[in-house]
């Protein structure tokens, strides 16, 4: 059976591995830097395999990263979008690898 691959491409990325606590829950984070999505990173949710791609601005909207990660206590998704504007590079190359 023939195989049909748009797109394939290999890639050396950083990836940051942290658990914040909250008053409410735990969060287990992965964040994969790349420069593949533009210079957004991947950021996974381990407790809910909730993913999404952001940059700086778009972790700063706690309503929206609460929504795309899956967390619903607002304050939680206040304290996770606080310190993934500490982490996030604003522009994100190859040469930060």
């Amino acid at each position: 059976m023939p195989r049909h691959i748009a797109n394939e491409s290999y890639e050396e990325s950083r990836s940051r591995f942290v658990t914040l606590v909250t008053d409410h829950s735990q969060y287990d984070l992965v964040i994969n830097y790349s420069s593949h999505f533009f210079g957004k990173a991947l950021i996974l949710l381990l407790q809910n395999n909730r993913f999404g791609i952001f940059d700086l601005h778009e972790v700063r909207d706690v309503e929206t990263l609460g929504s795309k990660l899956g967390i619903y206590q607002q304050e939680d998704a206040a304290i996770i979008s606080d310190y993934l504007e500490d982490v996030m590079p604003t522009v994100y190359t190859r040469s930060e690898l």
